[in-house]
């Protein structure tokens, strides 16, 4: 993970054109990356086995792309079942009826908590609200294989919709994981954002055809009507992700190298299949 724009401002970034925007609310042409510098980046293939819980404990199907949840059950030292703790985690509870999430600083400074659910065409939703704005981000990833970056064997692996405002422009963007290397695909699209104010996000993943996936996702003051149109869109044919059946992940992400990070609030994570 040295190589991410995140924590280094090294961009690798994917030569996928943006397509027009989609409007329903409910719902590369190789794996090569470039540096900063030109050079080349091949991506990794191939994905293990995940060490997520099963989200049959939330939706009651063990075999249905189905999450939901809302922190209904009081203040507690964890996240509750079947939230399974990936990795660079400082705080994972739940406080005030909202999941906390707080990544250990690091010159990777990344959280993630995971649950295993089936889904391969699929969409995510979830609200969240920063407290230091300044240094934060938060990721909403599906096709997760249950990995944490290179920490983890395997490492991490999925797509993500990743909403930042550390660096400028803040906004939102559509990521994908590879061999424990995020990568963006294509640059952020610019959108205001506040401490203290509680947003949503929806991102919208389908299997277009056997080697190519779309990537669609918005996000909107929770307190607004939700838009119909996609702010941002992407297609990406990376291998190992191409109708990839994975799990659900959130991420908290600091641009602190040291000291605390600044608490992440979400809530209301639902996850469906994409129709």
């Amino acid at each position: 993970m040295q190589t991410s724009p995140r924590a280094l401002g090294i961009l690798l970034t994917v030569a996928a054109a943006p397509l027009a925007c989609g409007s329903d609310p409910d719902e590369a042409a190789d794996s090569s990356t470039s540096s900063s510098d030109g050079s080349a980046a091949t991506d990794p293939t191939g994905a293990g086995p995940t060490s997520m819980s099963t989200a049959a404990d939330v939706t009651g199907d063990p075999t249905g792309c189905a999450v939901s949840e809302s922190f209904d059950g009081g203040d507690a030292a964890q996240w509750p079942a079947p939230w399974t703790e990936l990795g660079g985690i400082a705080i994972a509870d739940v406080v005030g009826g909202r999941g906390r999430l707080v990544p250990t600083t690091s010159s990777y400074s990344l959280a993630r908590v995971g649950i295993d659910a089936p889904c391969v065409d699929a969409e995510i939703a979830f609200s969240f609200e920063f407290t230091e704005a300044a240094s934060q981000g938060v990721g909403g990833y599906v096709r997760q294989n249950g990995g944490h970056l290179q920490t983890t064997d395997p490492p991490g692996e999925g797509y993500v919709v990743f909403v930042e405002s550390f660096r400028d422009p803040a906004g939102i963007g559509i990521w994908r994981e590879v061999g424990g290397v995020e990568q963006q695909l294509e640059g952020t699209v610019a959108v205001p954002i506040e401490p203290g104010v509680v947003y949503r996000a929806r991102m919208r993943v389908v299997q277009e055809d056997a080697t190519t996936t779309r990537l669609q996702a918005r996000m909107w003051p929770e307190a607004d009507a939700e838009p119909t149109a996609w702010q941002i869109e992407r297609t990406d044919q990376t291998p190992s992700l191409q109708g990839k059946a994975g799990g659900v992940a959130l991420d908290a992400w600091s641009s602190r190298t040291d000291g605390a990070a600044g608490d992440l609030f979400v809530d209301d994570i639902v996850v469906g299949e994409a129709g």
